[in-house]
């Protein structure tokens, strides 16, 4: 019998997921195995299996709660009086986050593994349609509430918002100057996010 992992089964998900974010950016995502994951929590690799069932099953759950804090940070956005600037601000957190060059050497590993496992690049393609539909949903919001000008194409405008900071994140990884980078994507965003004319911007984000 598997040694379970200790607390509630919700508890004892997030601490092997956890466990795994550690391991993935210390040892990258190919270096690490289940038995490496096993090993950081104390437990039998059979007690995992208790709960994931492989790898990428693991890479999927960390990719769902991720989202869940971005629908969140949307919600919570739509209760200010400026909501277009919490996309701004979101698209900044992120920003710190993929300036420390492990998050993003992962998130390119995890981009190149995908081309050779049919798995990881299912899961990838379902996390980006995901992303897309609710920034989509949270930028038709903004629309509805008469928040944003843009008049266009609902889905060009998610498209290039996802994109700006997809180039932002490959600026970084290559060297770029990360200052210019950040003031570069933080007036992109203030252009595309602009509210419509009469309405005062939102304040750039400190």
């Amino acid at each position: 019998m598997p040694k379970v992992v200790p607390g509630y089964r919700s508890e004892a998900r997030t601490r092997i997921v956890e466990a795994a974010q550690r391991l993935f950016l210390t040892k990258g995502y190919r270096r690490t195995t289940m038995d490496d994951i096993a090993q950081e929590l104390g437990v039998s690799k059979g007690a995992l299996y208790l709960y994931y069932r492989s790898k990428v099953d693991v890479l999927r759950e960390i990719q769902a709660r991720n989202r869940r804090m971005s629908r969140a940070w949307m919600e919570q956005a739509l209760t200010r009086s400026d909501p277009a600037s919490g996309v701004s601000e979101q698209f900044e957190d992120v920003f710190r986050r993929a300036i420390n060059r492990a998050q993003t050497a992962l998130w390119f590993e995890i981009l190149g593994e995908s081309a050779h496992d049919e798995e990881i690049r299912k899961a990838i393609r379902i996390d980006s349609r995901e992303d897309h539909r609710s920034l989509r949903k949270f930028l038709g919001e903004l629309r509805r509430r008469r928040l944003l000008a843009w008049e266009g194409d609902l889905d060009v405008l998610t498209f290039t918002v996802v994109a700006l900071f997809q180039a932002a994140v490959w600026n970084l990884s290559v060297g770029a100057d990360a200052t210019t980078t950040q003031r570069v994507l933080r007036a992109a965003l203030a252009s595309l996010l602009a509210p419509p004319p009469g309405r005062a911007a939102p304040s750039p984000p400190r």
